[in-house]
């Protein structure tokens, strides 16, 4: 389900503003466990995170955070090792492993072992992996269908709009904004350096109600552009699947688990940099 709308489309588009920097909160191990790892795949979860970590490395060059050579270097680094993909991708199989009834789990399989099923399958998939420029691209695509679009392709996207919970992409969004609240602190300061968490998270919870509003216009250009090729008749089977009850707490214990896994990593990143900036006393 596309409810992963990529951050790096809306780092571009997000105020940055410099704070006051206080006290790290620890990120929680986990082991992998991929026990679910059929189903992720399936729903193109096992690519959720494939771009987070380029989008967070990629950041403090583009939005300026600092020109210190040595400071990016070290950001890069600990961005690449902290949201390595494979270790975040175990780390959501093993937070739903052992989630879902045998009867969901049937509901589930059942409708992507069909064939629209494995179609919709490599429909996300694509979507998920596209790149920053693709990404603009597709979104600009997607508007433009979406304004030519019939009266009835409208009211199945608004649908899919109703039962897409946009948790997952507002995590990953706001999470986004926060590695740039933390790079402009931490890139100004000097000796023993510290992360100010709690006024980083004032300021982002004031920003998300903005950037709401960008991520659904977003992901409604994504979904527009991404299913393109369905029939009407096509996307209303995909819509009662979205509905049914297994559909719906599947994306919702994966919407939570990335939510709380990007946080978790976040917070790790935060710590690192720090450390490293304090060691080389930049």
């Amino acid at each position: 389900m596309l409810i992963r709308t990529l951050a790096a489309l809306l780092i571009a588009a997000s105020p940055v503003i410099d704070l006051p920097l206080a006290h790290p909160r620890p990120a929680a191990a986990e082991a992998p466990q991929p026990a679910v790892a059929e189903l992720m795949r399936a729903t193109a979860l096992d690519v959720v995170f494939s771009q987070f970590s380029a989008t967070i490395a990629s950041s403090a060059r583009a939005e300026d955070i600092s020109r210190d050579e040595i400071f990016l270097r070290h950001w890069e680094v600990t961005a690449r090792t902290v949201f390595n993909a494979n270790t975040l991708h175990r780390r959501l199989a093993r937070a739903l492993e052992g989630t879902f009834s045998a009867e969901e789990e049937g509901t589930l399989r059942g409708f992507f072992d069909s064939e629209l099923g494995q179609r919709m399958t490599r429909l996300e998939r694509d979507a998920a992996l596209l790149g920053p420029t693709a990404q603009h691209a597709a979104i600009s695509r997607g508007e433009m269908l979406l304004d030519s679009a019939s009266v009835i392709r409208v009211t199945q996207v608004d649908r899919l709009m109703e039962l897409v919970s946009a948790e997952m992409s507002a995590a990953m969004v706001g999470q986004s904004v926060r590695a740039l609240l933390l790079g402009l602190s931490v890139a100004q300061q000097r000796g023993d350096i510290s992360v100010p968490w709690q006024e980083i998270d004032t300021q982002v919870q004031a920003m998300m109600p903005g950037l709401m509003g960008e991520i659904a216009r977003t992901q409604r250009a994504m979904m527009t552009y991404a299913y393109r090729d369905l029939t009407d008749a096509e996307l209303d089977i995909y819509v009662e699947f979205l509905a049914t009850p297994a559909a719906q707490n599947f994306y919702a214990a994966a919407a939570y688990a990335v939510g709380r896994i990007v946080a978790e990593s976040m917070s790790e990143f935060g710590s690192s940099l720090a450390r490293r900036m304090k060691r080389i006393n930049v």
